[in-house]
């Protein structure tokens, strides 16, 4: 008779009756006892396999933050996701949007060369795709590249400027996530000048390496347009991009070559307004050393590049005041400069003045050209008069932060009024370089209503101008926030000369006909060139 342990009991029954001890063990019964042992060994594992995971995550979350602490690069938490879990079939995986694909190579680029403080919102896939979609449908032209442009597969330095712009440029909740695309636009730019970064490695092949000069130096203008007076540093990110143009830019360049000539145009441009806002010596020779990269003599914006060239190379270094100092309010005053105005100071800035009445009358009167473009010409004349007299009359002595208005700045007061009427009339206006030149003209303004030369309208079209600037979202950001903070401040310190908020109107005999430098009809006749919409300037 075969032992039979039922349950419940320690031995059989057979044993037990006889009092002896129960050491055989039933075959059949053998499978249930193995079971529960294979049960108890499988919970024990499950078990352990928890508080592994439970281990694993903790010494995750110790690592990130070490790295945070040491400002390391965060590891990428798909990266953890894919090393801690096993995918469970193709079906699980997510849809990604075509589109997103050709971004994918520069996304990663930019999120491994951005710093660890820097909002992982950016990253998300759908405000990535928003923001570069909205770049292609709202981005104004440039006027060095007419043509409409677009990147499908952008280089790391191009798509950086891209979601820059578009978020500095967008609704409220996309500006407020501008600064930290700024702050990855910076470390993409750095990154050009690190041996084997990932932003700066070109591909090999000869074609897609001058399409990624071309781009990179787009973004690199276009990120410059966009700090242009802000940042002073834009200096050297023009250096980059030249040394770029010089490298990528093909020796033959045939029809099907890509726009250089035009793209070393718009990083002229870009250079030279940004001497002329900081007053220093500009990067890019006014001749490309490449006869492809050479423009028309003739060409409008050449001979415009031209003169400004000559004129703020032989000015620079003088210890003058600058226009961003005056707009940003750094200057109080300044120091008599008198002495050191010798008579080739004297030839070469009536030189300058007399070359942009010529190019006035030459690009600004044209018949044949559309409205827009001679609008475009008498603003890029009146500006540069802004500026050629905020260069001259401080060389010369006049100090343009005196409590009164000398009779010697008769000139620059008209050049300032209407610059300032620019805005009002013209809304193709954004660019930095025109920003700030008409809130300088603005503070000129209302330095003359407060010295008594004011008219009945300035200080109405200060404050015109004044709410277009805040009308920008972001404003406490972008450059339309600083320049607007700075005016307002002005226009509340104003103190009219005549009870009631009147104004002088100046006369005949409040200036000094013996300073002027400019042809006096040439302002008046560019006004009477354009209409602009019926508007009258009077």
């Amino acid at each position: 008779m075969k032992c039979r342990i039922d349950d419940g009991r320690s031995a059989c029954r057979r044993c037990s009756r006889t009092g002896v001890q129960c050491i055989f063990v039933p075959r059949a019964n053998a499978a249930s006892w193995n079971l529960d042992l294979a049960v108890l060994a499988s919970s024990e594992l499950r078990i352990n396999s928890e508080a592994q995971q439970h281990i694993n995550n903790a010494v995750l979350r110790r690592l990130k933050r070490l790295e945070d602490h040491l400002g390391l690069a965060d590891i990428d938490e798909l990266f953890l996701a894919g090393a801690c879990h096993t995918s469970s079939g193709p079906e699980n995986e997510p849809v990604e949007d075509p589109a997103l694909k050709t971004l994918s190579f520069s996304i990663q680029a930019l999120k491994a060369c951005c710093s660890s403080s820097t909002n992982p919102e950016i990253w998300a896939d759908s405000l990535v795709l928003r923001l570069w979609s909205m770049f292609h449908e709202t981005m104004l032209g440039l006027h060095f590249l007419p043509s409409k442009q677009t990147f499908s597969s952008p280089t790391p330095v191009m798509l950086a400027a891209m979601l820059y712009c578009s978020s500095l440029r967008g609704a409220a909740v996309d500006s407020a996530l501008a600064p930290d695309y700024f702050s990855v636009l910076c470390n993409a730019i750095a990154q050009l000048c690190i041996p084997s970064s990932d932003i700066g490695l070109h591909p090999s092949d000869p074609k897609a390496a001058e399409e990624w000069g071309f781009q990179t130096v787009l973004g690199i203008i276009l990120a410059a347009l966009l700090r242009e007076g802000m940042s002073k540093e834009t200096g050297v990110w023009i250096s980059i991009a030249y040394r770029l143009i010089l490298e990528h830019c093909p020796p033959n360049m045939e029809a099907s070559s890509l726009e250089w000539q035009r793209l070393l145009s718009g990083l002229q441009i870009v250079d030279l307004e940004h001497a002329s806002i900081h007053l220093s010596c500009p990067v890019i020779p006014i001749v490309a050393p490449f006869p492809g990269l050479r423009m028309n003599p003739q060409d409008q914006i050449y001979r415009l590049s031209r003169m400004m060239h000559t004129g703020l190379t032989h000015f620079t270094g003088r210890g003058l005041p600058t226009i961003w100092s005056g707009v940003s309010g750094e200057v109080t005053a300044n120091t008599d400069s008198s002495h050191s105005f010798s008579g080739v100071d004297a030839a070469v800035i009536r030189d300058w003045a007399r070359q942009l009445d010529d190019w006035l009358v030459e690009f600004g009167a044209r018949t044949d050209e559309p409205e827009a473009e001679r609008k475009l010409a008498f603003r890029q004349y009146v500006l540069h008069r802004v500026l050629v007299l905020s260069i001259y009359l401080p060389a010369r002595g006049s100090d343009l932060l005196s409590d009164t208005t000398p009779k010697e700045q008769h000139e620059l007061l008209l050049s300032a009024r209407a610059a300032v009427k620019l805005q009002l009339v013209d809304e193709s206006i954004w660019a930095n370089f025109d920003l700030v030149i008409i809130t300088w003209a603005a503070l000129i303004v209302i330095q003359g209503v407060e010295g008594g030369v004011g008219e009945p309208d300035d200080l109405e079209n200060v404050t015109a101008h004044l709410l277009k600037l805040r009308q920008v979202p972001g404003h406490n950001f972008n450059i339309h926030g600083n320049l607007a903070t700075r005016l307002e401040q002005r226009v509340q310190a104003l103190h009219t000369p005549v009870m009631g908020g009147a104004t002088t109107v100046e006369t005949d005999s409040d200036f000094d006909p013996t300073w002027f430098i400019f042809n006096q009809t040439s302002l008046q006749s560019g006004l009477d060139m354009l209409s602009y919409n019926g508007q009258t300037w009077a």
